[in-house]
């Protein structure tokens, strides 16, 4: 899922600091890297300002979403709510869901597919308008995610922490779920940010997530009220059609990289420990068959068997039908359990982690 990342981190090898790169993200700490400080597995960075960052905005977030919903929780049950709100809740809540689910993860991420640069634009403000922080960031995340995934490097296993030590399932699906937001770790650009960082569209969309936070929790649900209901539905459209909308599809996504790694089905048994899970599913509109996903993470569905509905497969699909996109990766139907997709973009493979040196050759 979501938020700063590595900025001018310094990587070292052997205690040797590297040649010093610029990602566009934050501003990095000079003494840091002089001490030559965090990086306990290839792409992986501990510490400093960019950790800082990252705590910082992930709090931000959590506390406007968490605390919109508790409030949009007691305004439901001491105020009258109708269709305004709601209509406001339903197509919000499509609007970041495609965003995110088509546009962050399998555009900007596995580039399932190709687009025009205003559709890039669109899918990627929609996208911020989830509150789950910088597509740069989130991205990048998830592209470490399927490099490690519940193994030692994995952003949010559920299974194993930051240093690979096993946790138990109370433990594991906190931190899997949420926790992992607040740790010291964070993504190296200079690896897993290939074709992210200097993209147009995607500085645009990071540099301005702010502004999208405000439209998608307030301007836009306030709008809707003023257009459809009147003054007196706005305050109520806010928080339902505004902050819950958002904290129930972060649950849905936070709950692809706890509960899809815990408790469903596996059809393939060589991709770690992803599991298809239809609750998270019908919360994601299709990116709860994350057992599916894991296998060929560049397909543009979901979709294997028939009650597998994947709405965001269907989506890119029909925009493709349309001519507003093209070149959709299909799904390999003769993919069988036990040969997984070797995780490839451009007929290369994305990441290779034999020498921390050799990162830069990793293709996306």
């Amino acid at each position: 899922m979501v938020a700063p990342t590595s900025d001018n981190q310094s990587r070292t090898n052997r205690g040797t600091r590297m040649p010093r790169t610029t990602t566009g993200l934050y501003p990095s700490d000079r003494k840091w890297e002089l001490e030559g400080k965090g990086q306990p597995h290839p792409g992986v960075l501990v510490g400093g300002p960019a950790a800082r960052a990252k705590q910082i905005e992930y709090s931000i977030l959590a506390v406007l979403q968490v605390g919109g919903a508790m409030a949009a929780i007691w305004w439901m049950f001491t105020q009258p709510s109708g269709w305004v709100e709601w209509s406001a809740f339903i197509s919000g809540y499509l609007i970041i869901n495609y965003g995110l689910s088509c546009g962050f993860h399998r555009y900007f991420t596995h580039r399932s597919f190709e687009t025009s640069t205003w559709m890039r634009y669109l899918i990627g403000i929609c996208g911020q308008m989830a509150c789950q922080g910088s597509v740069k960031k989130w991205a990048a995340d998830h592209r470490r995610h399927h490099a490690f995934s519940d193994e030692v490097g994995d952003i949010h296993s559920p299974h194993l922490d930051g240093h690979g030590r096993k946790m138990g399932p109370v433990k594991g699906l906190l931190i899997g779920h949420l926790g992992w937001l607040w740790d010291n770790a964070h993504t190296d650009m200079r690896l897993y940010g290939k074709g992210l960082v200097g993209d147009p569209v995607v500085e645009f969309c990071h540099k301005t997530r702010w502004l999208w936070v405000a439209f998608s929790l307030v301007i836009l649900p306030a709008g809707w009220a003023l257009a459809f209901g009147g003054p007196q539905h706005v305050v109520g459209t806010i928080l339902i059609g505004g902050f819950l909308r958002t904290f129930i599809f972060l649950n849905g996504v936070m709950g692809t990289n706890s509960l899809a790694h815990y408790f469903g089905y596996r059809r393939y048994h060589d991709v770690g420990k992803a599991t298809n899970n239809w609750f998270i599913s019908i919360l994601t509109l299709g990116d709860g068959w994350h057992n599916n996903h894991h296998a060929q993470p560049r397909a543009a569905s979901n979709h294997v068997s028939w009650w597998e509905l994947d709405f965001n497969g269907w989506t890119i699909e029909t925009l493709g039908k349309l001519g507003l996109v093209w070149n959709v990766q299909k799904r390999d139907k003769n993919r069988a359990a036990g040969h997984p997709d070797p995780h490839q973009l451009g007929g290369k493979p994305v990441m290779t982690f034999t020498e921390p040196a050799k990162v830069d050759e990793a293709v996306y």
